[in-house]
């Protein structure tokens, strides 16, 4: 019989514990976060500061190194076969800043990425035209075409950015969604009304852009519908406006979904005194548990826009085990800092943030 004494290791000779922990993939990262802080656009009640620190902070807690990335007056170069990013300097409120009138810029130091340990996360895309330019896509879409991951990808945030096509997107793929009609002119709002039914309320949207309520109207009436459409049309003609019915609810629910799996969702009550039940403008949150057909439901939208990270923002339905849910958003950029606060059984940005840190989730 063997003696315990006979039993030690030899010297040099590592455990097979130790062996696969260190031969893991999950090692620390480099993420590289671009955004627009001079957007004309604002969320009421919207504080970026508080993104900017929980991703600081959260990153830094898990050894990641992490950067900002203004997308105005950003731009890439390269030296001695090494790429880098390069940002105006950001000032210690989280906002960049801007050039002065004869053109100077403050600059920081060349940030070096390579796609083998560096992440990007594009969140201030926008709609370009609009709230951001072409040239910023342009510069994700040629980071992608090096090899880069990019959360979320090009083609997940062109489909996430319009409404209208992710509900005829989910229609097609027998997803339940609130009834949806394009508003194509300034004075096409009686066909539309007409395919709804010409029943008021109505909800009046921007197809394309913000995710926290701003841009989303109900109309009560025929004239109201038409008067705010033309109004929104003489300001830009080329704006993507949607109707949608009108389905009264005290909640909705966001679920985060990452790689194919919910992982956290909360129950977002209405605001009082609006329609709306975003965080941003006072809405109250709470920690919610889905059921596994409004699982199903949110990893299946999710899925559909090809996302790796997405938010999904839906209503129950009376019967939530056996209803399917009315799915109204995905967002490919969500915020963290409202889900982050309400959902206590979990840091959820850290769960995030440490599933890319196995490189084969990278794939």
């Amino acid at each position: 019989m063997l003696s315990s004494a006979s039993m030690v290791e030899p010297q040099g000779i590592v455990s097979l514990s130790q062996y696969i922990q260190e031969q893991a993939p999950e090692k620390p990262y480099k993420i590289v976060m671009f955004v627009n802080t001079t957007a004309d656009i604002r969320d009421v009640g919207d504080n970026k500061r508080t993104e900017f620190d929980l991703f600081n902070k959260t990153a830094k807690s898990l050894d990641i190194e992490i950067h900002h990335v203004d997308f105005v007056g950003c731009f890439l170069s390269e030296s001695n076969g090494q790429l880098f990013v390069n940002s105006l300097a950001f000032d210690n409120t989280g906002n960049a800043i801007m050039p002065a009138e004869d053109g100077d810029a403050e600059y920081k130091k060349p940030i070096p990425i390579d796609k083998e340990n560096t992440l990007l996360i594009p969140r201030g895309l926008g709609t370009p035209g609009f709230t951001s330019n072409r040239y910023w896509v342009d510069t994700i879409s040629l980071l992608e075409q090096m090899g880069f991951l990019t959360v979320p990808s090009v083609e997940t945030w062109n489909m996430c950015n319009s409404k209208f096509f992710c509900n005829e997107l989910f229609k097609l793929n027998k997803l339940r969604t609130p009834k949806t009609v394009p508003i194509t002119y300034s004075d096409d709002t009686a066909r539309a009304m007409k395919e709804l039914g010409d029943k008021y309320p109505v909800i009046l949207k921007a197809s394309s852009g913000s995710q926290t309520g701003v841009g989303v109207v109900i109309n009560e009436s025929e004239k109201s519908l038409h008067a705010t459409v033309q109004m929104i049309k003489l300001l830009n003609k080329n704006i993507d406006l949607i109707l949608q019915e009108y389905i009264k609810i005290d909640y909705d629910v966001r679920a985060v979904v990452l790689d194919g799996k919910v992982i956290a969702s909360m129950k977002r009550n209405v605001a009082e005194g609006d329609f709306r039940s975003n965080a941003s403008l006072g809405a109250t949150t709470e920690e919610h548990e889905l059921t596994e057909l409004e699982k199903f439901e949110c990893e299946n939208a999710a899925k559909l826009v090809n996302g790796k990270l997405i938010g999904v923002d839906f209503m129950p339905a009376k019967n939530r085990e056996k209803e399917q849910p009315y799915i109204l958003e995905v967002n490919a950029s969500p915020g963290f800092a409202g889900i982050q606060n309400t959902v206590k059984s979990k840091n959820v940005l850290k769960e995030i943030l440490k599933y890319f840190m196995n490189r084969d989730n990278w794939t």
